[in-house]
């Protein structure tokens, strides 16, 4: 059963008044060809249902729930104001359907166009990606890792190809799909660029501190060693050595001992110059390179800064750890011309620290 307001109360008659009859719609009921309506003369609330029929107009109507509260009508009367009903509630359903086909056709026009429009832009974006996975191949057998980065590597990049073969097959298969692939087109393309850029980083860097490498570090001594001078600027090798480091491993574990390795690097790299360069070379042994040097006090204090910032204790999980460093220090000129040669000269220089009993620092001309 519907209830109704207050029969004295006239709301929509302006509406009712639009629409050139006596009667006004109060709402739609719960069926969607059901409406509550309310007459003036005589007045009276029902619900009207609009059916498909077999008779000439299409449609029957018939109403329930009447709450009157004039006179009741006649027969003819009633079936007058229902006729008259049905036929401004037909009126609004036409009006609403029309607005909807034409919403509908509109909004399959737009669809269509921008469908053409992403159809070329996908077929771009397959060609691209082709040439970036050729790139990445080329990328990954040049690439200086160790056998597990480079079995990693490899499989992850076997595998984009595989994904981006298939998604170009079907690109090309079913344009179809090409609205619902180009999102995951797009992150392929993320990932193959992100894992191209961390290649050629490990392939210069240690993985684990983010520090050159050895071949880096080399690479940038000698282009170092060939540039021109004026006299007295040298360029100083430091070869570092931590001190107590086994023990950490031994004791604490190895992720331990990587959190010392990460805490030393970061470390070494604050107390350098941007134009100096620290690198982990394998284990526990770091490079420092300082580019310009003119006097040997200067090298003497941060060698006596590094030692002091690495004896610094580390916090492990609420327990302390600490480490030592044995500095070997070599100069160009003095100890050596080549990137090798200085190399080995500050190696030779840590070692003897280290018989010294370690934790300190030595220059290779005091040998």
């Amino acid at each position: 059963m519907l209830a109704f307001g207050n029969p004295e109360e006239k709301p929509g008659e302006e509406f009712g008044a639009k629409l050139g009859i006596g009667e006004f719609i109060l709402g739609r009921g719960t069926g969607n060809q059901s409406f509550v309506l309310r007459t003036l003369v005589p007045r009276f609330v029902a619900t009207i249902c609009s059916t498909e029929n077999d008779d000439s107009c299409g449609h029957k109507a018939r109403f329930s729930d009447v709450i009157w509260w004039d006179a009741e009508p006649s027969a003819k009367e009633v079936d007058d104001l229902l006729t008259r009903a049905l036929s401004s509630v037909q009126k609004i359903e036409k009006h609403q359907e029309n607005q909807i086909k034409q919403k509908i056709s509109d909004a399959l026009l737009l669809a269509e166009e921008h469908f053409d429009i992403e159809r070329h832009n996908f077929r771009d974006i397959g060609e691209r990606l082709e040439a970036q996975a050729e790139e990445l191949a080329i990328i990954a057998e040049e690439q200086q890792l160790n056998i597990e980065k480079r079995v990693e590597a490899e499989k992850a990049l076997r595998l984009s190809e595989e994904r981006l073969q298939i998604q170009v097959s079907e690109l090309i298969d079913s344009e179809e799909r090409m609205a619902a692939q180009a999102q995951e087109m797009v992150w392929l393309a993320e990932d193959l660029q992100a894992a191209e850029q961390k290649m050629k980083f490990l392939a210069n860097h240690d993985a684990l501190t983010l520090l050159p490498s050895r071949r880096l570090c080399l690479k940038y001594l000698k282009d170092i060693l060939a540039e021109e001078r004026t006299e007295g600027e040298k360029t100083a090798v430091f070869f570092i050595d931590l001190d107590g480091f086994k023990a950490i491993n031994d004791t604490l574990g190895h992720e331990a001992g990587d959190a010392i390795l990460v805490g030393v690097a970061d470390r070494i790299r604050d107390l350098l110059a941007p134009e100096d360069m620290a690198a982990r070379i394998g284990g526990d042994e770091f490079i420092i390179l300082l580019k310009e040097v003119t006097s040997r006090d200067s090298v003497k204090l941060l060698a006596e800064t590094l030692i002091e910032q690495v004896n610094v204790p580390f916090s492990l999980d609420g327990e302390e750890a600490r480490v030592g460093a044995s500095v070997g220090i070599a100069f160009s000129l003095d100890d050596g011309t080549t990137a090798e040669q200085l190399l080995n000269c500050a190696d030779k220089s840590m070692y003897a620290i280290k018989k010294k009993g370690k934790n300190n620092f030595g220059f290779f001309s005091d040998l």
